[in-house]
């Protein structure tokens, strides 16, 4: 059995979390920190508990999903 890449394993494993911090999502999505900052907040993704700005991967998900067509 061939090694999974470390790009797999990242995606597997971001597949099943909710809410990440934004530079997790910017690799996810292969974009730079205010670009995901306005993608985010055009989605409705922004959770902001304390000081801390989390994103809804799945609104996201969903909001790229819309803009593509899908």
């Amino acid at each position: 059995m061939e090694p999974l890449k470390v790009k797999e394993i990242m995606k597997k494993e971001m597949s099943q979390v909710k809410t990440t911090k934004i530079e997790p999502a910017c690799m996810r999505y292969g974009v730079g920190k205010n670009t995901m900052r306005k993608i985010a907040e055009d989605a409705g993704a922004v959770v902001r508990i304390g000081k801390s700005y989390l994103i809804n991967v799945s609104k996201v998900d969903k909001y790229m999903d819309a803009l593509s067509g899908e």
